[in-house]
C-alpha cells in the first residue's frame, strides 16, 4: 500500500538546514558527502530536469497504482525501476540532488512494502 498522492505535483524542496561535519553534510535530514554538493548552486533552470520529474512521476503513478490494485509484483517492478532512474540522474543544484535523494528514497521504500507483501525481504 502506496502512502504517496499520485495525482500531487512534485514537492520541490529549497535547500535549507544544511549542516556540514568531516565530509559529510546534512541537508534537510538527508546525509550527503560534501564532495556530492560542494560548489552546487542552490537551484538552476533545466529543462530537462523537468523532464527527469515526469518520469519519476510515471513510475511514482504506476507503482500507486499497482499497489492500489493489489498487484505488489508490478507495483515492485515500478518502484524498482523508478529507483533505477533516480540512480542515473545527476542533479546540478542543491535542489535537484534533494529531488533526486528524496524520491530515491520514497521508491525504496514503497518497493521495501510491495516486497514485503510478496513475502520477500
Amino acid at each position: 500500500q502506496s502512502t504517496s498522492n499520485s495525482s500531487a505535483s512534485p514537492v520541490v524542496p529549497s535547500p535549507r538546514s544544511i549542516t556540514q561535519s568531516d565530509g559529510v553534510v546534512l541537508m534537510d535530514g538527508l546525509r550527503l558527502s560534501k564532495s556530492e554538493v560542494e560548489n552546487l548552486p542552490d537551484s538552476v533552470e533545466d529543462p530537462e530536469f523537468e523532464n527527469r520529474i515526469k518520469v519519476f512521476n510515471n513510475y511514482r503513478q504506476f507503482g500507486s497504482m499497482y499497489a492500489a490494485k493489489g498487484n505488489n509484483k508490478k507495483a515492485e517492478w515500478a518502484y524498482g525501476n523508478g529507483i533505477k532512474q533516480t540512480e542515473q540522474t545527476a542533479g546540478t543544484s542543491l535542489q535537484q540532488i534533494l529531488i533526486i535523494k528524496q524520491t530515491g528514497l520514497e521508491f525504496r521504500l514503497n518497493r521495501a512494502r510491495c516486497l514485503h507483501s510478496l513475502g520477500r525481504r
